[in-house]
């Protein structure tokens, strides 16, 4: 889970998204978003869905990027 989440938190940097911004187009509080990213939260697998269409990237990507 760590690198998917390393990799969410790159595309978000990468994008020069905000945190607020990213979870608003996911459909998700930036409270949820945050805690997610920051470990005192589980990233829902809807979630992940969710940012990785707004950041533009594969999920079977990240997933494989894990493996690497």
């Amino acid at each position: 889970m760590d690198v998917i989440i390393t990799v969410v938190r790159n595309a978000i940097s990468e994008k020069g998204m905000t945190i607020k911004a990213v979870a608003e187009k996911a459909g998700m509080s930036s409270q949820n978003l945050s805690a997610s990213l920051c470990g005192r939260r589980r990233l829902l697998a809807t979630d992940f869905i969710a940012l990785c269409r707004v950041l533009g990237i594969s999920p079977e990507d990240v997933v494989n990027s894990k493996a690497s």
